[in-house]
Parts: structure tokens; C-alpha cells; sequence
């Protein structure tokens, strides 16, 4: 979450509890990835001692960074199957249906890019990454639809905590992940991810 935090406010200067309270971890963590990341010249430093504030001046190596070492452990995927003839529909559904069920949730991945992005045209599977301590086959029946083996056109996942979820914000009424979570989501996409992936950043992310 330090790496996302400090991609989404690259200019401004960071002191190590700054850092701390806007990605909701300890100062002690917060103070190893600065530490980190100035050794390894994505940030630099300003300031001795208690008054120390860094700033990021590396974006494109601290985003290869962060996608690169990303690692979503105990990742919990469930696909599930929402009646809808279009993607469109399929989105406004989930969204109206999640959010009166109080289900807190962010598309990532090739819906979320198609929403930001003209050139992803084709959506197979809309992905959400949910709240961590709901039980997957309750948000399943929240949504609308049921549990799938195979053929899904949904596909829920929850990580141990709600770090994914983190930055989120709505467009076009639908909850969506950061920029940086949808980009490093399309890199591990196995349906033409990585070209997605490398359009988007190009396109939306910008550096």
C-alpha cells in the first residue's frame, strides 16, 4: 500500500508518518520502505533526522517496482455467473445490486480499464475484488447470480486483508480499483493481459 500511496501523490514531500497513516501501516514499515526505495534512488531525501521528508523522483521505476513484486498471498478467487445480455448491463447490475447489499467492492482488471480506456473493447470476465471477511457464495447471491465451475462472466476475488481496495473510487456509478492496482491486475491476466496492460499504462497512467 506505501508504493500505491506514493503513486498517487508522487510530487508531494513524505515524512515517514505521513506515509504511514495514508497507507494505513505502522511507521515502522513505513519507514523501511522509504528507506528501500531511497537506496534504491526512487526517492530522495531532504531534511536530517525526525524532519526527514522524501520525495519520489523515479515514478516509472517505482510503478516497475511495485507490479514486479506485488504479491497477492492467500488470494481467493470464486467465479460466479450474472444473468446480463451486455457488459454494461452485467456492470450496472452488480454495482446497484452490491452496493444495496452494502458489499463493498472495486473492479480491477479488463472492466475497470474498459471503463477508463476506449481501445479494451472486449470484457469476458468482469473482476471485483471484495471485502476480504464476506463469504464469497453470499456476495455470489448479493450480485445476482450463482457459483459457477465454468463459463462465469464474474469472478470474485479477496485477498487476506482489504489492501486491494484501498484508493478506490467510483466512475460511471461503479466502484473501480486504483489505476496502479487495474495496471499490475492486467499484467496477470492470462486473456492479453500484458498488451492491455502496456495500452493502459500508456494511455491512463501516463508514464
Amino acid at each position: 500500500m506505501a508504493a500505491q500511496a506514493l503513486l498517487l501523490n508522487p510530487s508531494r514531500s513524505w515524512g515517514v508518518g505521513d506515509l504511514a497513516k495514508e497507507a494505513g501501516i505502522s511507521v515502522g514499515l513505513a519507514h523501511g520502505v522509504l528507506m528501500r526505495l531511497q537506496a534504491e534512488h526512487v526517492v530522495a531525501a531532504n531534511g536530517r533526522g525526525p524532519k526527514t521528508v522524501r520525495t519520489v523522483v523515479d515514478k516509472r521505476a517505482l510503478l516497475d517496482l511495485w507490479a514486479e513484486e506485488a504479491d497477492d498471498r492467500g488470494l481467493v478467487q470464486t467465479p460466479a455467473y450474472v444473468l446480463a445480455r451486455t457488459h454494461r448491463e452485467l456492470v450496472k447490475k452488480l454495482a446497484s445490486n452490491l452496493e444495496r447489499n452494502d458489499i463493498h467492492y472495486a473492479a480491477t482488471g479488463a472492466a475497470a480499464a474498459a471503463l477508463l480506456a476506449p481501445f479494451v473493447t472486449a470484457v469476458p470476465v468482469t473482476e471485483l475484488w471484495i471485502d476480504a471477511t464476506m463469504p464469497p457464495k453470499e456476495v455470489v447471491a448479493s450480485s445476482g447470480g450463482e457459483v459457477v465451475e465454468t463459463g462465469n462472466n464474474v469472478l470474485l476475488l479477496q485477498s487476506p486483508d482489504d489492501t486491494p481496495l484501498m484508493f478506490a473510487r467510483k466512475v460511471e456509478g461503479l466502484w473501480l480499483a486504483n489505476n496502479f492496482r487495474i495496471y499490475r491486475d492486467l499484467l496477470h491476466d492470462p486473456r492479453r493481459g500484458k498488451e492491455q496492460a502496456a495500452r493502459f499504462r500508456e494511455e491512463v497512467i501516463q508514464f
